[in-house]
């Protein structure tokens, strides 16, 4: 599918959802995300990337770290901010944005 056709299907989620794009490679910002986290509610902004990045075959990075949930957090700075990511790899990117990002969202749980 199309980057376009990927948004349109993640702009169900979060209506707000922006193409980003860095170094030639796609990233789709996710504002006022809300997480459910410790019997409560967070919002965060998210930033997926759908392919590799840092090693990873994809990666979904957050606008704060969730340390008591996922495993060892690391910062990134990218398009000029700082992000947060745990490790967890081997989430396809042959798989839909929808499905990338239910995946990595999964581990918060």
């Amino acid at each position: 599918m199309t980057a376009q056709i990927e948004l349109a299907a993640l702009r169900r989620i979060n209506r707000v959802a922006e193409l980003w794009d860095e170094a030639g490679q796609p990233l789709v910002f996710l504002p006022g995300m809300k997480i459910r986290h410790n019997a409560g509610t967070v919002t965060v902004d998210g930033l997926l990337c759908p392919s590799n990045h840092s090693g990873y075959t994809t990666r979904l990075f957050l606008s704060q770290p969730f340390p008591n949930r996922g495993q060892n957090w690391t910062v990134h700075h990218i398009m000029g901010r700082a992000w947060h990511a745990m490790s967890f790899n081997n989430v396809p990117s042959s798989l839909s944005w929808t499905e990338i990002l239910a995946n990595h969202l999964g581990q918060l749980k």
